[in-house]
């Protein structure tokens, strides 16, 4: 079993690590927010030529919602949905990454973790754009249950709880192996029968 201290050298890493990544997002933020469009357009690109969806900067530009996807609903008619890059992707890498780096193992687990984590998290990113393709045009404007229900979705999809649970998942899967946890509960105890 881990000792009190291996732990809180795990926790204050981590914290250094998260924390260094979250106070870079004034700069790095945009970048990744062009990153996270550009890869998006591609991938709808590549599935529908017809660029039924396109996804480009908010306009006005807003520090938490920064990226709009636009979904061509019929000719001529178009909705919105306008979402964080941050939540979306850049507060999940730094959680991911901060996680795997203060992870006590080998620097080559602690890199081949990191590659197939960003690697899924990266998915997971796209995967969650979309999930906005199909759920942004689906509603009728005039159902206000609908749009009610629609609205709950996205903002579940977009929330913080999934930025900040898929990572912790994605961490566990990439970095965390069996020999790991037996090290960390400790040894069973077999019982010896009277």
């Amino acid at each position: 079993m881990p000792s009190g201290r291996s732990i809180a050298a795990f926790a204050v890493k981590f914290l250094v690590i998260y924390g260094a990544l979250a106070a870079s997002g004034p700069l790095c933020g945009p970048a990744y927010a062009l990153f996270c469009r550009e890869s998006g357009n591609f991938m709808f690109d590549a599935v529908d030529a017809r660029n039924y969806v396109h996804i480009r900067a908010a306009v006005p530009p807003d520090a938490m919602k920064d990226t709009t996807l636009c979904f061509h609903v019929s000719p001529g008619q178009t909705r919105q949905v306008t979402v964080s890059s941050w939540v979306m992707g850049f507060q999940p890498i730094s959680l991911l990454i901060g996680l795997v780096l203060a992870t006590p193992v080998s620097a080559r687990r602690r890199l081949w973790g990191l590659f197939l984590g960003l690697a899924m998290l990266h998915a997971f990113v796209l995967a969650r754009l979309a999930t906005f393709t199909i759920l942004g045009p689906v509603v009728v404007s005039d159902t206000s249950w609908m749009n009610a229900v629609r609205a709950s979705v996205i903002d579940f999809i977009a929330g913080y709880a999934v930025s900040c649970f898929v990572p912790v998942l994605i961490w566990v899967a990439v970095t965390i192996r069996r020999e790991d946890v037996r090290r960390f509960v400790g040894p069973t105890v077999k019982k010896v029968a009277a």
